[in-house]
């Protein structure tokens, strides 16, 4: 089959959905599939070959925030640039991974007229809300009544969050041109929930997946970072993400003041350099933007992994990462994490909001590393055997076959 994938971020060193779009246009070129990409740049356009792929990049620009709303619908000279590309290659898949601003959703309806197969992956809540959703977030949920949340988000809710930047008509349109996708995947079922809540139907809930060897490192590897950061005799607790108030930054760096008063020699070792926070105290490690293909040895030399967010976290590539190179998660409820991280079994699950039970987390898993073994041992299994990338790509393959 002649695979299109379309994803405005295509690269082996970033994360998130533009790694999962990578991941699978891999694993479809090494089955034999023809799979060409149809991606954005800053900077380059026309044709590449990146990691053995054919990348057709188009330019894309930075919005300013208040117009997003608006080209996250229609895009003139993108749609030009994506039609004429289709012809050319005349996919008999078309499968969608980041549309926003940089790719509008009206791609969609041009890609039903080259094929009945459309499919789009939805990694966020974009399709209903222009930024993260937060508006549910609260301290009185816990894993007994947070399946009570309600993720419906009206329009009232947005013109008061977005004001002028406000589009009265973007979610009515977006729905529209979903209806021109053969099926939309949402990447846990709690996205499934949200989405289905504000209207978005025809949807199948595919887990991303992962190859659990290729995160794999050798002990001598693991000491020779530990050595290189100057981490030796340090008990490390890894944040992966961007530093920023959506992933429980404020959280974490309140709870580590808790966790260092009772572990002296915890440090908080984030990926990520943003100079507000070089200072913030002596336990917080900023070891700058990592690239994907690295970052597997930052999970080996950490204790465990945190992925505290204070929204609507779809389904964190970390919490994948982290157990297929064999780590505990403490990770956030707010979201599909759940879905992944077993409470008491391959981590904790915690509302980052509650400070204290957070750092009481941390501090029992520092003070416990056999059991932190035990549950990364737990975790890597569970990637093994429920969130490998065959079983993803398997699925994925039946609704191409359909």
């Amino acid at each position: 089959m002649t695979i299109i994938i379309v994803s405005n971020s295509f690269s082996a060193h970033e994360g998130g959905a533009a790694a999962i779009a990578f991941d699978q246009a891999r694993a479809l070129a090494a089955l034999g599939h023809d799979v060409l990409i149809f991606a954005g740049s800053p900077n380059f356009a026309g044709w590449s070959q990146e990691n053995g792929l054919p990348v057709y990049r188009v330019k894309i620009k930075d919005t300013r925030w208040f117009l997003r709303s608006y080209f996250c619908l229609r895009n003139f000279r993108l749609e030009r640039e994506f039609k004429k590309f289709l012809k050319k290659v005349q996919p008999d898949i078309i499968h969608f991974h980041n549309l926003y601003y940089q790719f509008p959703f009206s791609l969609l309806k041009i890609a039903r007229q080259f094929t009945p197969k459309v499919f789009f992956t939805a990694h966020d809540v974009m399709a209903f809300s222009q930024t993260k959703l937060d508006h549910f977030v609260d301290k009185k949920y816990n894993l007994e009544n947070i399946s009570a949340a309600n993720y419906r988000f009206s329009w009232w809710k947005g013109l008061k969050r977005d004001r002028k930047a406000f589009n009265p008509w973007r979610n009515f349109i977006i729905r529209h041109y979903l209806k021109y996708a053969t099926k939309i995947f949402s990447v846990s079922a709690e996205l499934k929930k949200a989405l289905t809540q504000n209207k978005i139907k025809n949807i199948e809930v595919i887990h991303n997946g992962i190859n659990a060897a290729a995160w794999q490192v050798s002990q001598p590897e693991v000491d020779k970072l530990k050595k290189e950061l100057d981490l030796t005799d340090k008990k490390i607790v890894l944040l992966a993400g961007r530093l920023s108030g959506y992933k429980g930054v404020k959280q974490i760096m309140a709870a580590f003041d808790e966790v260092v008063q009772v572990v002296p020699n915890a440090l908080l070792l984030v990926l990520d350099s943003k100079n507000k926070y070089k200072n913030h105290n002596p336990y917080v490690y900023l070891a700058g933007s990592v690239p994907r293909d690295k970052m597997k040895y930052y999970y080996a030399v950490s204790d465990l992994a945190v992925v505290p967010s204070i929204c609507f976290d779809s389904f964190p590539a970390i919490n994948l990462e982290a157990m297929a190179g064999k780590k505990p998660v403490i990770a956030t409820i707010f979201g599909g994490s759940r879905e992944v991280v077993e409470n008491n079994k391959t981590g904790f699950l915690v509302n980052p909001l509650a400070v204290d039970g957070l750092a009481k987390k941390i501090i029992y898993l520092l003070q416990n590393p056999e059991t932190a073994l035990s549950m990364g041992e737990s975790g890597y299994q569970k990637i093994k055997s429920d969130f490998n990338q065959e079983k993803w790509l398997g699925k994925i393959l039946r609704w191409y076959s359909k």
